[in-house]
């Protein structure tokens, strides 16, 4: 019997879950902690502080890939992918507002 004969064999294929967009969002959430951690050395307190942008823009853009891709599947959990958009987008207010504010502050 080979693989033509047996339909209810699915391919083997990769689940898009959102689970890396999950773990990155989550990531730049947490590292905003890193400053709290005086046991550390200064710099490697704030070092972790410039990776959350990036961190944060990866889990949008996967976020939105893996919903792109499961557009259509009805049966499809897009929950984990949009939790880790919902984080990477928090994660990327956070600096644009104090940035903002600073601004905005040092204009008066």
């Amino acid at each position: 019997m080979n693989s033509d004969e047996c339909p209810e064999e699915a391919p083997a294929g990769r689940a898009e879950t959102g689970m890396v967009s999950l773990v990155m969002g989550s990531a730049a959430i947490a590292l905003y902690g890193s400053p709290f951690l005086h046991f550390l050395p200064p710099w490697l307190r704030y070092f972790p502080v410039y990776l959350t942008v990036p961190l944060g823009i990866c889990a949008i853009v996967f976020g939105f890939t893996v919903l792109y891709r499961m557009r259509g599947d009805e049966g499809a959990n897009r929950g984990r992918a949009r939790a880790g958009v919902a984080l990477g987008t928090v994660a990327l207010a956070v600096p644009v507002t104090l940035v903002v504010w600073l601004s905005w502050t040092l204009q008066r």
